[in-house]
């Protein structure tokens, strides 16, 4: 009589079912509504502006969504991504909206396109989930640079932070309150520039 060896099958089957179990990866973007302003308005600033990429800081760059409890410590995600690394979806959210403003004469990326006669790039300080104590909060930390492009030079430079508690301690909430929060960011920032320009005159 054969002796009939199942464990090979018990442990093929209990890795099938593990498998079929797997969490399921979510994804997210940084994607809300722009109000763009009329057509037929003269932009209020006669300069090219060319947006270089924003860089991340080091726990900021890849595509796993932060979160913080502590200033010494950052934690990952494994099941929650952003669709792409954030200093390409930042990056891509501050030609769009400053696009749009009709505060300046054109808006491109930089160096797609090189006849522009200022620079706008920077670094991302935090787009993270932030704890404190039961509160589940949204924050976006953003260092803004302006370079005048002939001589290479430093000209302004902007800090902005936005904080805004989520109403449900999902990721999924924290990441609307990250969208808030970016486009209130870039709005803080162009709002910024746009005085730093008028002043300059």
């Amino acid at each position: 009589m054969k002796t009939i060896k199942i464990w090979p099958i018990v442990i093929f089957s209990l890795l099938m079912t593990y498998c079929s179990r797997a969490p399921e990866i979510h994804y997210y973007l940084i994607d809300y509504p722009i109000v763009a302003a009329p057509d037929n308005e003269t932009p209020k600033h006669d300069i090219r502006l060319g947006v270089t990429t924003f860089k991340a800081d080091p726990l900021y760059n890849e595509m796993r969504l932060v979160y913080r409890d502590s200033r010494y410590e950052g934690k990952y995600y494994n099941y929650h991504r952003w669709i792409a690394a954030p200093d390409r979806l930042i990056t891509d959210r501050v030609i769009e909206q400053f696009s749009h403003s009709n505060v300046f004469k054109q808006v491109v990326p930089f160096p797609r396109f090189t006849g522009v006669d200022l620079l706008l790039g920077g670094q991302i300080k935090a787009i993270e989930e932030w704890d404190e104590g039961d509160q589940w909060q949204a924050r976006v930390k953003i260092r803004f640079d302006l370079i005048q492009r002939d001589r290479n030079e430093l000209i302004w430079q902007t800090e902005v932070e936005h904080i805004l508690p989520v109403a449900t301690k999902t990721p999924a909430a924290v990441v609307k309150g990250i969208n808030k929060c970016v486009q209130l960011t870039i709005d803080s920032a162009l709002k910024k520039l746009d005085k730093f320009l008028t002043d300059s005159k």
